[in-house]
């Protein structure tokens, strides 16, 4: 009997065995049929972690390879255990009570009691003790009542955030698995299966960082800090992964109600950032006493940032996010950027386009050719657009309501990130919460008059940014709103003597 380890890539298995790929594949891991996928995906996915993924018992996986000849080293002795009876002893014994009911209120009670004794900070083994008294299994519709309950009880965001990893201690492997992808949700490039395969690909390049540093502390050889400091600009882009949470899932999450989640996590992803740059700076001056505990730290923070995802937020939403609400995602998604890995292919769904009559195209021709007058002139829709696209200047207008309004695109990166999921949006929920009693304040000032512009100027992504914000007021003087206007300053603050003629 050939044997294998649950260590072993999905790849190197189907290189070295190419008749497993079809056991594998007939397990639900169906994407597997792509060659695209296996090699890359498959390069990344060790066949263990890939089982709890999906949720393949390791029971079905064992009886599965031995009908066709192989076992797996570190579950050997699971084949002579009774399917049946391994997954009896498994199944958890905690439901799910039904919003609104007695029963649902009762432990939204007993689970905000819980969290309040630790931010007390009474001892966490004696608030565990009492959790498992009352709960074998919490759903991540549950967490996501509860902090929602729990700042409306004036808790604010930033408090919970800073005890967001002792929560997830004290569920522990109690949240239940309540949801289910569909086959459409399983297409590559779906945003699920992006952010899934992301998570994959950090995951790995934190590994690599970890062996990598383990080898440099000791030898302290300079070939390997290039290589080093490689790995790290490649989990750099987690950045990219983090954003797309906070500019395309988030506003979605808000629309439904659901405002206390992203709140939190997004204050967790600012702390990762903090970590991520305090690694790397003590890895350029080589501050070897501090590197191990700040990477290990960092680690073990974005591994956390990894459950929370998959475990926390993709169940809270997938069931009441639409295929128009991926759509948006899978769209503002490729703006944003992708993080390690990209999408295989661009998803896109099995649906019926609605017809649109020629008389209708006609008629929104029509209706661009209209002009708007301004007391200085006047300017169709089509050219007012492309005129402030074109102005080297990031643009954002938000109204009197502190409700975003309006954003130019010129189709660069943008210093702060704008998706369309910012329109409509309330502008304190674009923020983190770190920065939310600065930009409250400003918008007080702007707003009663005590000031009429505000700017801020810092370096960033190497460049010097300017940032102003200044109050738009009627001709009454009535506050109207506030326009930001964000600039890289750095060429001119580069240019030398003059210049009159043309290049």
């Amino acid at each position: 009997m050939k044997e294998i380890s649950l260590n072993d890539t999905v790849y190197n298995l189907v290189k070295q065995y190419p008749e497993i790929r079809e056991v594998i594949i007939s397990l639900g891991f169906e994407p597997l049929r792509s060659d695209k996928m296996l090699n890359t995906a498959g390069r990344i996915m060790a066949i263990g972690k890939a089982l709890k993924r999906n949720e393949v018992p390791e029971e079905a996986f064992v009886e599965a390879l031995a009908k066709n000849g192989f076992s797996v080293k570190e579950l050997a002795s699971s084949a002579a255990v009774a399917p049946n009876e391994a997954t009896a002893s498994a199944a958890p014994s905690g439901g799910i009570a039904r919003m609104g009911s007695t029963e649902f209120q009762e432990r939204q009670d007993i689970l905000q009691s819980l969290i309040l004794r630790l931010h007390r900070g009474e001892d966490w083994d004696a608030v565990q003790a009492d959790f498992k008294k009352h709960f074998t299994g919490v759903s991540a519709y549950e967490i996501s009542v509860m902090e929602q309950g729990l700042m409306g009880k004036g808790i604010d965001a930033e408090d919970i955030q800073r005890l967001c990893n002792v929560h997830a201690s004290l569920f522990g492997g109690s949240i239940e698995a309540v949801y289910t992808t569909s086959a459409e949700q399983q297409n590559a490039g779906h945003p699920i299966q992006v952010m899934k395969l992301e998570n994959l690909a950090i995951e790995n390049t934190l590994e690599k960082l970890s062996k990598l540093l383990d080898v440099y502390l000791e030898t302290k050889e300079p070939s390997l800090k290039d290589g080093l400091q490689k790995q790290l600009a490649l989990l750099g882009e987690f950045d990219k992964h983090y954003a797309r949470k906070e500019y395309a899932i988030f506003p979605i999450m808000e629309n439904k109600g659901i405002t206390a989640p992203p709140k939190v996590m997004w204050g967790v992803d600012d702390d990762i950032r903090a970590m991520y740059k305090e690694f790397k700076s003590l890895l350029q001056n080589d501050a070897f006493d501090e590197i191990p505990k700040v990477f290990s730290d960092l680690k073990y923070e974005m591994t956390e940032m990894i459950t929370k995802e998959e475990d926390i937020l993709l169940p809270m939403i997938i069931d009441i996010f639409n295929e128009d609400h991926w759509l948006q995602i899978a769209k503002e998604s490729e703006e944003i950027g992708y993080c390690i890995v990209k999408p295989e292919s661009k998803w896109i769904p099995e649906r019926s386009l609605p017809i649109v009559s020629r008389e209708t195209i006609e008629a929104e021709k029509g209706e661009n050719t209209s002009y708007i007058n301004f007391e200085t002139g006047h300017l169709t829709p089509h050219q007012l657009e492309k005129m402030l696209n074109n102005i080297p200047l990031e643009l954002t207008f938000v109204d009197a309501d502190n409700i975003v309004r309006y954003y130019n695109d010129n189709g660069e990166e943008k210093f702060f990130k704008r998706t369309s999921s910012a329109i409509g949006r309330d502008v304190l929920n674009c923020h983190p919460p770190k920065s939310l009693p600065i930009v409250t304040k400003l918008l007080a000032h702007l707003k009663s008059g005590a000031k009429e512009s505000e700017s801020m100027w810092f370096r960033a992504m190497g460049k010097f940014i300017l940032v102003t914000y200044r109050a738009v007021r009627d001709d009454d003087g009535s506050y109207m709103g506030t326009l930001e206007y964000v600039q890289d300053i750095q060429p001119i603050i580069d240019l030398d003597g003059e210049k009159r003629t043309l290049s």
